[in-house]
């Protein structure tokens, strides 16, 4: 960014949207769901044979170096005894929608992914990991 560092908007009255930490509760109250999310980071290795060094696979964003340091610092940090630290990885996506066939009124969706679930999970609309967080209107330039 050119201009990094946090920012104040202007957020119009009527803009629906989701609050973040509600969306993560659910998701972690959520035995269905939370039974599938990767709390814990790991390296993931392949070796085809024994004369063969294994070698580092990456697929996954829980198996990545950086949620792995993430995950480092926050079991080193000062924390409540006796509770879990994880981290929690979201991920957004967003995408015009087309809402009528007879006029061009179309809306934005936010969904709100995470980062601990399958990217094979994740990516099934059936699978209901992608939860709209905010809708957006169609920007007038």
């Amino acid at each position: 960014m050119a201009d990094p560092g946090s920012k104040k908007f202007q957020v119009k009255p009527g803009f629906v949207h989701r609050n973040l930490l509600s969306v993560i509760k659910e998701k972690i109250q959520d035995p269905d769901h939370f039974g599938r999310f990767h709390t814990e980071p790991y390296e993931l290795l392949f070796q085809p044979d024994e004369t063969q060094p294994p070698s580092r696979v990456y697929g996954e964003l829980y198996t990545s170096d950086a949620f792995i340091k993430a995950h480092q610092e926050i079991q080193d940090g000062p924390g409540e005894q006796g509770l879990e630290r994880v981290v929690v990885a979201l991920m957004f996506a967003s995408d015009a929608t087309q809402l009528t066939k007879f006029s061009n009124a179309k809306l934005w969706p936010l969904y709100l992914a995470f980062g601990n679930d399958s990217k094979y999970l994740r990516t099934k609309p059936s699978s209901g990991l992608m939860a709209p967080v905010a809708f957006f209107e169609q920007v007038k330039l």
